[in-house]
């Protein structure tokens, strides 16, 4: 028996949204305070009871030539001569005095500040680095923790830096000061969350306040990472902390753009809570909620068309999934779309158009896979599927079947995949950065390491970008290759089904109404028309299709 079946499919959803990586909401900007604010606590202002003085420090000879780099360094920043202080910082690190030693911590501490003022990030995060990698022993690792915070509004893609944030996690809520609470708990929680640590998740993002910007956001990952853990009470109670502002505002006419994609993502994570607990209705209501001109529209269409299936509401099944069928919809990636058709036509014993669906399949989707059998097999070096990437998103693959491309790219158009790319373009952004500089600091050592560093991080980039893009094909094949089978099977039990051989437990759950297929039976109330489908789509229609589908079926 084909395993796609009313008592199977139950969880489908809540487990697809688990499996699959989740794309989070960008809500509003990722700064916190200005880049002087930050670093002004440097200079003697309060920085909520952390102070490191130079008690803190060994003792260093203020005489020496490393003494002397340090304090000319510290005036040239002061005066906002960052690449000239930027110098003397790096002599400092590369202990050409007797007496740098002690001061190397400070260096590395000043210098991650001065290149993130030159707006060289990879830069900063390299020596801010350092700090972390030294741990709670060096003198300013707590206040590198400002320093990363504020990296993350301009480099919010790059994973080494929310790993090097995420160390400071045993540090909260104590030893991380009072204005950089919510962020942290956000940034750290979300992080945690996309790595599957989900108790560890939950328990900083408890922590933000309601007043906080960062609140609503950080309700929604808690609802997710609720339903990772298959635990729907507490997920619906923290979607409706999000939708309880929002939708007051969405009454008001006063959302933001942020605000509305947070509020639609919501109303998506309560349906598919629903789903997983056989609330179907409720979950239709939810679904239903998520406007035309959204892009979550389109998911919300197919992923409706398995409650209406549960419901045994074919007819509505049925017209989403027509919808999604429609040139309006061709770029949104459905392989399932034509295996569920087949399942509700075959409980129907419309055996004909059981077929005609799977054919579909099997045309639009069966070479899909074997065109990833071929690019994985072609492509091994990460950079050629970063470079195959970049062309299939811009359309550039000349010669090929358009279709097939198209179905390709969106499949792999996730918002992770993207925030790779992303960063890749953030490093390269860079790297022509480091070119406007004079050529005297250019091809200083501190310039030639940075260039360097800059260079292995976008390889370094690149060859995550192509081992997630490897990653994201090879579970597409699989998916495929697993839908396959459930075509076969499918297939399988309508020739059965045809020679009359069909199981009695599957044959129970078959709708059985009469063999008349003439009689309408789509209700259409006073403020309604009904039209016949003429083989041309109309925009405004999309998502009103219904068909009349009378069972086959017969004792």
């Amino acid at each position: 028996m084909f395993n796609i079946e009313k008592r199977t499919v139950k969880q489908r959803l809540v487990q697809m949204m688990c499996l699959a990586q989740l794309g989070l909401v960008t809500f509003g900007g990722m700064s916190v305070v200005s880049p002087g604010d930050v670093f002004a606590q440097d200079e003697g202002g309060e920085d909520d009871g952390m102070s490191f003085g130079v008690d803190e420090v060994e003792d260093v000879d203020p005489n020496s030539a490393a003494a002397q780099y340090m304090e000319e360094g510290k005036r040239l920043y002061k005066k906002e001569k960052y690449a000239e202080a930027s110098l003397l910082f790096f002599k400092v690190l590369s202990q050409e005095d007797p007496g740098s030693e002690a001061l190397i911590p400070e260096a590395e501490y000043e210098l991650g500040k001065t290149l993130f003022r030159m707006e060289l990030y990879q830069g900063a995060l390299t020596y801010f680095g350092r700090v972390v990698d030294a741990g709670e022993m060096h003198p300013y690792y707590l206040q590198t923790l400002r320093g990363l915070v504020l990296l993350s509004d301009e480099i919010p893609s790059d994973q080494t830096l929310m790993m090097r944030l995420s160390a400071y996690a045993s540090q909260f809520p104590e030893n991380v000061p009072k204005k950089y609470r919510d962020s942290f708990a956000y940034l750290v929680g979300r992080y945690l969350y996309s790595s599957g640590e989900y108790e560890q998740a939950l328990e900083l993002l408890k922590f933000i306040k309601p007043s906080s910007k960062y609140y609503l956001p950080s309700r929604y990952i808690s609802g997710v990472t609720h339903v990772g853990n298959y635990d729907a009470k507490p997920a619906v109670a923290s979607f409706k902390d999000v939708l309880r502002p929002l939708t007051r505002k969405l009454e008001e006419g006063s959302l933001t753009i942020e605000e509305r994609a947070l509020l639609e993502q919501t109303w998506l994570g309560m349906a598919r809570v629903f789903y997983s607990t056989g609330e179907y209705n409720k979950a239709l209501k939810y679904y239903g909620l998520i406007p035309r001109k959204s892009p979550e529209w389109p998911k919300a269409l197919f992923e409706s068309s398995w409650a209406y299936f549960q419901l045994d509401l074919a007819n509505k099944a049925l017209g989403n999934l027509h919808t999604l069928n429609s040139p309006f919809f061709a770029n949104f990636y459905s392989p399932e779309a034509p295996i569920l058709a087949g399942v509700i036509f075959f409980y129907n014993c419309k055996y004909s158009r059981v077929r005609y669906e799977l054919e579909e399949f099997e045309y639009s989707y069966l070479p899909v896979r074997e065109e990833i059998d071929g690019l994985l097999a072609k492509y091994e070096d990460p950079a050629e599927i970063y470079t195959w990437l970049e062309e299939l998103q811009k359309g550039a693959s000349s010669g090929e079947d358009e279709q097939l491309m198209r179905i390709l790219a969106a499949s792999v158009d996730d918002k992770e995949i993207q925030r790779k790319i992303d960063l890749v373009r953030d490093i390269d952004k860079e790297l022509e950065k480091l070119k406007e500089f004079p050529n005297t600091w250019r091809n200083s050592p501190l310039g030639t390491v940075l260039v360097q560093d800059s260079s292995v991080a976008k390889e370094f980039a690149i060859s995550e970008l192509g081992e997630l893009v490897r990653a994201r094909l090879e579970r597409i094949q699989r998916e495929l290759v697993d839908l396959n089978v459930n075509r076969e099977r499918i297939l399988f039990e309508v020739d059965r089904a045809e020679r009359g051989k069909i199981e009695a437990e599957l044959r129970a759950e078959m709708t059985i109404d009469s063999n008349d297929t003439k009689t309408k039976k789509v209700k259409v109330t006073d403020e309604q028309l009904y039209w016949t489908f003429d083989g041309e789509y109309w925009k405004d229609e999309l998502g009103f299709y219904q068909f009349t589908v009378n069972s086959s079926c017969v004792r």
